[in-house]
């Protein structure tokens, strides 16, 4: 009897999204209500009116994206299925097959990115998962792949920079829980191979069976 395959694993959010839209939010929130009010508050006048209605434009965008930053982290994660591992940002998502995995291993991140060598801007932004883990370190879940199932340059389109390992393709994975994650895609993984074992003995077994018969032919 065929193995059967199991259900999608837990979906770990992607930190560095959470991080992103974390920024995002505050500022976008107090830029509705600043254009708004100068909005209400600015003359109602003809010659007035373009830059009435361009304030207004501005608190709607800003409205838009403080929803967005409450929403999208929900949408940038990594899980496992049954045959592939799903990595997903707010608009793209790329599926890796089990066979590409080569490793799988925590890393410091501050090894691989030292945070003072990283711009101004980048240490602001990854300062505080720093302070996140217990240890001052942020490790990371890497997954060294074979390939890459697209072009990077593409993959770096829609991913963070600090998502990929440098010097060979595989990626980082910097959740709340990376020794959950680890364990959930080597069991993961050691399923898929264990399924895919029975798969090649029973072929092997059916081609036996039918050579066997055209023997004592």
């Amino acid at each position: 009897m065929a193995a059967k395959k199991p259900r999608p694993g837990k979906r770990f959010r992607l930190r560095l999204y959470e991080r992103l839209f974390e920024m995002i939010r505050w500022p976008t929130f107090l830029l509705i209500f600043a254009s708004y009010l100068l909005w209400w508050i600015s003359p109602d006048r003809p010659f007035l009116s373009f830059g009435r209605d361009l304030l207004l434009l501005v608190s709607a965008i800003s409205f838009l994206l403080y929803v967005a930053s409450l929403i999208a982290p929900a949408l940038c994660f990594v899980q496992c299925r049954a045959d592939q591992i799903i990595i997903s940002s707010a608009i793209y998502r790329v599926s890796i097959s089990y066979a590409r995995v080569w490793s799988l291993k925590p890393l410091n991140v501050g090894v691989i990115y030292p945070l003072k060598k990283q711009g101004w801007s980048q240490r602001r932004f990854l300062r505080p998962l720093f302070h996140e883990q217990k240890t001052g370190q942020l490790t990371a879940v890497g997954m060294e792949l074979t390939k890459f199932p697209v072009p990077i340059r593409w993959l770096k389109l829609w991913f963070n920079e600090y998502m990929f390992m440098p010097g060979t393709p595989g990626f980082l994975f910097i959740v709340n829980d990376w020794m959950s994650l680890s364990r959930q895609i080597e069991d993961y993984r050691e399923q898929w191979r264990a399924r895919r074992s029975t798969k090649v003995v029973k072929n092997v077994s059916i081609a036996s069976e039918v050579l066997s018969k055209g023997d004592k032919r």
